[in-house]
């Protein structure tokens, strides 16, 4: 049980990552882009409070996608789905080329 919950929690940070460090101004455009998103109340600034409700909206879209059987719960079933995703030559190994094409395809599906 304990190491479902590690692979589940590893799941979900790697799957947020690319989505909150793009969101977190890796790049310039993209800071800007989530800044103006996150601005709820149009002040010009980002409250604490619309931050973490950006942020959290990410992370729950983000964990709807993983969650492939849509039961609340990430396991190893949702994690094989994923990975077969990734696997594009189907060799059990995700290449950094396969890992980079699956993530901008999730980008471009948002």
């Amino acid at each position: 049980m304990k190491k479902q919950i590690l692979t589940a929690a590893a799941m979900l940070l790697i799957a947020t990552t690319p989505a909150l460090a793009e969101g977190m101004g890796h790049h310039h455009g993209s800071r800007h882009a989530m800044l103006k998103q996150a601005d709820s109340n149009h002040d010009g600034k980002v409250s604490k409070r619309e931050f973490l409700a950006a942020v959290t909206k990410r992370a729950e879209k983000r964990f709807a996608h993983m969650d492939v059987n849509h039961d609340g719960v990430l396991d190893k079933r949702d994690h094989r789905a994923h990975f077969d995703a990734m696997d594009t030559n189907h060799d059990g190994n995700i290449s950094r080329d396969e890992f980079e094409a699956f993530h901008e395809k999730m980008k471009r599906e948002k």
